[in-house]
Protein backbone atom coordinates (compact mmCIF):
# COMPACT_ATOMS: atom_id res chain seq x y z
CA UNK A 1 0.00 0.00 0.00
CA UNK A 2 1.32 3.36 -0.86
CA UNK A 3 1.44 5.79 2.04
CA UNK A 4 0.86 9.39 1.10
CA UNK A 5 3.87 11.57 1.70
CA UNK A 6 1.92 14.11 3.72
CA UNK A 7 0.61 11.42 6.05
CA UNK A 8 4.09 9.95 6.53
CA UNK A 9 5.63 13.34 7.25
CA UNK A 10 2.87 14.10 9.70
CA UNK A 11 3.37 10.77 11.43
CA UNK A 12 7.13 11.23 11.67
CA UNK A 13 6.72 14.75 12.96
CA UNK A 14 4.35 13.46 15.62
CA UNK A 15 6.81 10.77 16.65
CA UNK A 16 9.66 13.25 16.73
CA UNK A 17 7.64 15.64 18.86
CA UNK A 18 6.72 12.83 21.22
CA UNK A 19 10.33 11.63 21.50
CA UNK A 20 11.53 15.18 21.97
CA UNK A 21 8.95 15.75 24.68
CA UNK A 22 9.94 12.57 26.49
CA UNK A 23 13.59 13.50 26.28
CA UNK A 24 12.91 16.99 27.59
CA UNK A 25 10.91 15.59 30.50
CA UNK A 26 13.66 13.11 31.28
CA UNK A 27 16.28 15.83 31.14
CA UNK A 28 14.09 18.06 33.31
CA UNK A 29 13.67 15.33 35.90
CA UNK A 30 17.40 14.64 35.85
CA UNK A 31 18.17 18.34 36.25
CA UNK A 32 15.64 18.63 39.06
CA UNK A 33 17.09 15.59 40.83
CA UNK A 34 20.58 17.02 40.48
CA UNK A 35 19.43 20.33 41.92
CA UNK A 36 17.70 18.53 44.79
CA UNK A 37 20.74 16.38 45.50
CA UNK A 38 23.03 19.39 45.27
CA UNK A 39 20.78 21.38 47.60
CA UNK A 40 20.63 18.45 50.04
CA UNK A 41 24.41 18.11 49.95
CA UNK A 42 24.92 21.82 50.49
CA UNK A 43 22.48 21.78 53.40
CA UNK A 44 24.31 18.80 54.86
CA UNK A 45 27.67 20.54 54.46
CA UNK A 46 26.25 23.70 56.03
CA UNK A 47 24.82 21.73 58.94
CA UNK A 48 28.10 19.94 59.52
CA UNK A 49 30.01 23.21 59.30
CA UNK A 50 27.66 24.77 61.86
CA UNK A 51 28.14 21.78 64.15
CA UNK A 52 31.89 21.90 63.74
CA UNK A 53 31.92 25.66 64.34
CA UNK A 54 29.86 25.21 67.51
CA UNK A 55 32.06 22.37 68.75
CA UNK A 56 35.21 24.31 67.92
CA UNK A 57 33.97 27.40 69.77
CA UNK A 58 33.06 25.29 72.81
CA UNK A 59 36.43 23.54 72.73
CA UNK A 60 38.21 26.89 72.44
CA UNK A 61 36.37 28.25 75.48
CA UNK A 62 37.25 25.15 77.48
CA UNK A 63 40.86 25.37 76.37
CA UNK A 64 40.96 29.02 77.45
CA UNK A 65 39.51 28.11 80.85
CA UNK A 66 42.15 25.46 81.49
CA UNK A 67 44.91 27.68 80.15
CA UNK A 68 43.90 30.37 82.65
CA UNK A 69 43.56 27.82 85.43
CA UNK A 70 47.07 26.50 84.78
CA UNK A 71 48.47 30.03 84.60
CA UNK A 72 46.89 31.18 87.87
CA UNK A 73 47.85 27.97 89.67
CA UNK A 74 51.47 28.40 88.60
CA UNK A 75 51.39 32.02 89.73
CA UNK A 76 50.12 30.90 93.13
CA UNK A 77 53.14 28.59 93.35
CA UNK A 78 55.52 31.35 92.27
CA UNK A 79 54.26 33.76 94.92
CA UNK A 80 54.26 30.97 97.49
CA UNK A 81 57.91 30.27 96.71
CA UNK A 82 58.77 33.92 97.36
CA UNK A 83 56.77 34.08 100.56
CA UNK A 84 58.08 30.82 102.04
CA UNK A 85 61.74 31.36 101.18
CA UNK A 86 63.78 31.34 104.36
CA UNK A 87 67.16 32.30 102.90
CA UNK A 88 69.22 35.25 104.00
CA UNK A 89 67.97 37.26 101.03
CA UNK A 90 64.33 36.29 101.43
CA UNK A 91 61.49 38.82 101.50
CA UNK A 92 61.05 38.68 105.25
CA UNK A 93 64.77 38.64 106.03
CA UNK A 94 65.13 41.81 103.98
CA UNK A 95 61.99 43.33 105.54
CA UNK A 96 63.19 42.73 109.10
CA UNK A 97 66.62 44.10 108.31
CA UNK A 98 65.44 47.25 106.51
CA UNK A 99 62.11 47.77 108.21
CA UNK A 100 60.52 48.04 104.75
CA UNK A 101 57.75 45.49 104.26
CA UNK A 102 56.53 46.80 100.90
CA UNK A 103 57.89 43.87 98.88
CA UNK A 104 56.40 41.35 101.30
CA UNK A 105 53.06 43.17 101.20
CA UNK A 106 53.16 43.16 97.39
CA UNK A 107 53.83 39.41 97.38
CA UNK A 108 50.89 38.75 99.72
CA UNK A 109 48.58 40.81 97.50
CA UNK A 110 49.83 39.02 94.40
CA UNK A 111 49.30 35.64 96.02
CA UNK A 112 45.75 36.53 97.06
CA UNK A 113 44.85 37.81 93.59
CA UNK A 114 46.12 34.70 91.81
CA UNK A 115 44.59 32.43 94.43
CA UNK A 116 41.15 34.01 93.92
CA UNK A 117 41.45 33.68 90.14
CA UNK A 118 42.39 30.02 90.50
CA UNK A 119 39.33 29.40 92.70
CA UNK A 120 37.10 31.12 90.14
CA UNK A 121 38.50 28.89 87.38
CA UNK A 122 37.92 25.77 89.47
CA UNK A 123 34.34 26.83 90.13
CA UNK A 124 33.70 27.55 86.45
CA UNK A 125 35.11 24.18 85.44
CA UNK A 126 32.92 22.27 87.87
CA UNK A 127 34.43 18.86 87.15
CA UNK A 128 34.65 16.34 89.97
CA UNK A 129 38.42 16.74 90.28
CA UNK A 130 38.30 20.55 90.19
CA UNK A 131 35.47 20.62 92.71
CA UNK A 132 37.62 18.46 95.00
CA UNK A 133 40.57 20.85 94.64
CA UNK A 134 38.34 23.80 95.45
CA UNK A 135 36.86 22.04 98.46
CA UNK A 136 40.30 21.24 99.88
CA UNK A 137 41.55 24.79 99.34
CA UNK A 138 38.45 26.21 101.01
CA UNK A 139 38.98 23.89 103.94
CA UNK A 140 42.54 25.11 104.46
CA UNK A 141 41.64 28.77 104.08
CA UNK A 142 38.95 28.27 106.73
CA UNK A 143 41.50 26.74 109.12
CA UNK A 144 43.88 29.68 108.71
CA UNK A 145 41.21 32.38 108.44
CA UNK A 146 41.83 33.85 111.90
CA UNK A 147 45.59 34.10 111.31
CA UNK A 148 45.16 35.78 107.94
CA UNK A 149 42.71 38.23 109.51
CA UNK A 150 45.53 39.48 111.73
CA UNK A 151 47.20 40.80 108.58
CA UNK A 152 44.08 42.38 107.12
CA UNK A 153 43.17 39.46 104.83
CA UNK A 154 39.58 38.31 105.20
CA UNK A 155 38.22 34.96 104.11
CA UNK A 156 34.86 35.29 102.34
CA UNK A 157 31.99 32.80 102.46
CA UNK A 158 32.86 31.42 99.02
CA UNK A 159 36.48 30.80 100.04
CA UNK A 160 37.98 33.75 98.20
CA UNK A 161 40.15 36.25 100.07
CA UNK A 162 39.81 40.02 100.38
CA UNK A 163 42.74 42.28 101.27
CA UNK A 164 42.39 45.33 103.49
CA UNK A 165 45.41 47.15 102.12
CA UNK A 166 45.72 49.59 105.01
CA UNK A 167 45.60 46.84 107.61
CA UNK A 168 48.05 44.72 105.63
CA UNK A 169 50.51 47.59 105.23
CA UNK A 170 50.32 48.27 108.98
CA UNK A 171 51.27 44.69 109.92
CA UNK A 172 54.79 44.19 111.31
CA UNK A 173 57.30 42.00 109.50
CA UNK A 174 57.35 39.31 112.19
CA UNK A 175 53.57 38.78 112.02
CA UNK A 176 53.63 38.73 108.24
CA UNK A 177 56.37 36.12 108.26
CA UNK A 178 54.54 33.96 110.80
CA UNK A 179 51.30 33.96 108.81
CA UNK A 180 52.55 33.90 105.23
CA UNK A 181 55.77 31.94 105.47
CA UNK A 182 56.75 28.58 106.87
CA UNK A 183 56.42 25.05 105.53
CA UNK A 184 53.19 24.23 107.36
CA UNK A 185 51.23 27.44 106.81
CA UNK A 186 48.34 28.22 104.51
CA UNK A 187 50.55 29.42 101.67
CA UNK A 188 52.53 26.17 101.54
CA UNK A 189 49.41 24.03 101.63
CA UNK A 190 47.70 26.12 98.98
CA UNK A 191 50.79 25.89 96.76
CA UNK A 192 50.80 22.10 97.09
CA UNK A 193 47.22 21.92 95.83
CA UNK A 194 47.93 24.52 93.16
CA UNK A 195 50.56 22.16 91.78
CA UNK A 196 47.87 19.49 91.36
CA UNK A 197 45.50 22.04 89.83
CA UNK A 198 48.10 23.08 87.23
CA UNK A 199 48.88 19.46 86.34
CA UNK A 200 45.18 18.64 86.00
CA UNK A 201 44.56 21.69 83.83
CA UNK A 202 47.40 20.69 81.52
CA UNK A 203 45.99 17.16 81.16
CA UNK A 204 42.57 18.58 80.34
CA UNK A 205 44.06 20.93 77.74
CA UNK A 206 45.73 17.97 76.04
CA UNK A 207 42.51 15.94 76.16
CA UNK A 208 40.52 18.82 74.67
CA UNK A 209 43.02 19.23 71.85
CA UNK A 210 42.84 15.51 71.10
CA UNK A 211 39.04 15.50 71.15
CA UNK A 212 38.86 18.53 68.84
CA UNK A 213 41.13 16.77 66.33
CA UNK A 214 39.04 13.58 66.45
CA UNK A 215 35.82 15.56 66.11
CA UNK A 216 37.03 17.08 62.84
CA UNK A 217 37.16 13.65 61.20
CA UNK A 218 34.09 12.32 63.01
CA UNK A 219 31.99 15.10 61.52
CA UNK A 220 33.35 14.94 57.98
CA UNK A 221 34.92 11.54 57.63
CA UNK A 222 31.66 9.67 58.18
CA UNK A 223 30.66 10.55 54.63
CA UNK A 224 33.93 9.36 53.16
CA UNK A 225 37.25 10.99 52.65
CA UNK A 226 37.41 14.46 54.18
CA UNK A 227 38.47 16.04 50.91
CA UNK A 228 35.96 14.08 48.83
CA UNK A 229 33.14 15.38 50.98
CA UNK A 230 33.21 18.77 49.30
CA UNK A 231 33.40 17.46 45.73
Amino acid sequence: MRVPRNYMNSHLASNNTSSSSLLQRALSRSSKNKRTNRSSLLNSVSSRKDLLTSNTASAAQTQKLYYNMKYHAEQVMNYAEKLTDTGSKSLFAAAKESGDISEAVSAVKGFVSQYNSMLDNLKESGTRADTLYRTQLNSYSNIYASEMAKCGVKRNADGTLTVDEKALAATDAETLEKVWSGSNGFVSRAASWADSVAAGAERNMEAQASNAYSSLFDNYGSSGNYFNFFR
